[in-house]
């Protein structure tokens, strides 16, 4: 990927170029004969032994407004991945609390069944003692009818 640097050269009003090394890429002129001569160009300040960045200077305009694009891209991106980071929390946190929810609720199950299940006896008790009572009644009824 070739690389521009923001800033524009003081003397030229070139934009700066940067190599794959990550350093500034001098800007250079064609010197041997042929149709390039003369034509000005980047490329590795280690030249010979380079890393391969070459750069016409009349093609900087496109790369920089691709680079340009790709850093807007790479922002967005950027800002994308650290809503995601806080939606991924957000979940957690939610997650978290509906467990806890989820605790109070069985929690309250737990102690509805018990209750129901004390009334239950309680009604049984009741029946048991109106049917005593009953009993005890018909009995003295029955009792007084023979007498």
């Amino acid at each position: 990927m070739l690389h521009l640097e923001v800033s524009r050269s003081r003397t030229s009003g070139t934009p700066q170029m940067v190599c794959y090394h990550n350093e500034l890429a001098p800007l250079r002129v064609v010197r041997h004969p042929g149709p390039n001569m003369g034509k000005r160009f980047y490329g590795c300040p280690h030249w010979p032994r380079t890393c391969g960045f070459f750069q016409w200077l009349d093609e900087c305009n496109d790369i920089r407004d691709l680079q340009f694009q790709l850093l807007e891209k790479e922002c967005i991106i950027s800002e994308l991945q650290h809503e995601n980071d806080n939606l991924k929390a957000e979940v957690g946190n939610l997650k978290k609390k509906l467990s806890q929810k989820q605790d109070v609720v069985d929690e309250l199950s737990i102690e509805c069944t018990e209750r129901s299940l004390l009334m239950d006896e309680m009604f049984a008790k009741r029946r048991i003692t109106y049917v005593l009572l009953f009993s005890w009644v018909s009995f003295a009824v029955c009792f007084w009818l023979k007498a």
